[in-house]
């Protein structure tokens, strides 16, 4: 009797918990969603690039505390302008990615002549 009582107590914890927590998912996505519109409402006001980030800025600066984003306005603006690279400029990083490989393996390599180093240390204090 005792162990039906306690899955019962146990079951209704945990479907009341459950159960406040989907209503604060629900309530953060309507702000969320209303934050959305409020940007855009915004920038369909910009009638060139510099208008949009001012607008941008504004909202940002309005709404940022409430978001709790750990990105300042000009780290959030250049990241959504990059995603916004000509197929041109996605090939020149291609380039830089292969002297990036090429730098990466020196890298490499020096962090293992420093562990041999390390492990020739160790060696020598067990002797």
């Amino acid at each position: 009797m005792a162990e039906e009582r306690f899955d019962e107590v146990k079951d209704s914890v945990l479907t009341h918990i459950q159960s406040l927590f989907e209503e604060m998912e629900e309530e953060m996505a309507m702000s969320h969603q209303e934050k959305y519109a409020l940007l855009e409402d915004s920038l369909e006001s910009a009638s060139d690039e510099a208008e949009l980030k001012v607008a941008f800025e504004q909202w940002y600066n309005d709404h940022a505390d409430e978001v709790g984003w750990d990105y300042d306005v000009d780290e959030l603006w250049n990241q959504a302008i990059a995603g916004e690279k000509s197929s041109d400029e996605e090939y020149e990083d291609d380039d830089d990615d292969i002297e990036t490989e090429d730098s990466d393996k020196k890298e490499d390599e020096e962090e293992d002549e420093d562990e041999g180093g390390l492990n020739d240390f160790k060696n020598s204090d067990e002797e």
